[in-house]
């Protein structure tokens, strides 16, 4: 009988599970740093691979984030935050953020 009622709630739960019908239609779509380059990426190659995205139709097939992993920072300043890597990243995260958002 537990099964049963179990059966009943979920396919009951599947009519009510996202409050809105146009949330979520796909997972999350995008291109993170590390799948593809490890820790061994920059701002240019950044900048080269959101052009690819833009250019190639992917952007327009869903693919909407870029993320940064890890590797962007440098040191920590006085009060223990972390520092821009300004060697790879010379334009710094607010540029290459703007000319992201540029693309779509």
């Amino acid at each position: 009988m537990k099964k049963i009622g179990f059966l009943l709630a979920f396919v009951v739960s599947i009519g009510y599970a996202q409050k809105f019908e146009s949330l979520a239609l796909t997972p999350p779509m995008g291109w993170n740093t590390y799948n593809t380059f490890a820790g061994n990426f920059n701002e240019k190659i950044i900048r080269d691979m959101v052009d690819v995205i833009a250019s190639s139709g992917m952007r327009d097939a869903g693919y909407r984030y870029i993320i940064i992993d890890d590797n962007w920072t440098s040191t920590r300043d006085s009060l223990g935050f972390l520092t821009v890597d300004t060697v790879r990243f010379p334009s710094g995260l607010k540029a290459l953020s703007d000319y992201i958002h540029s693309k779509g």
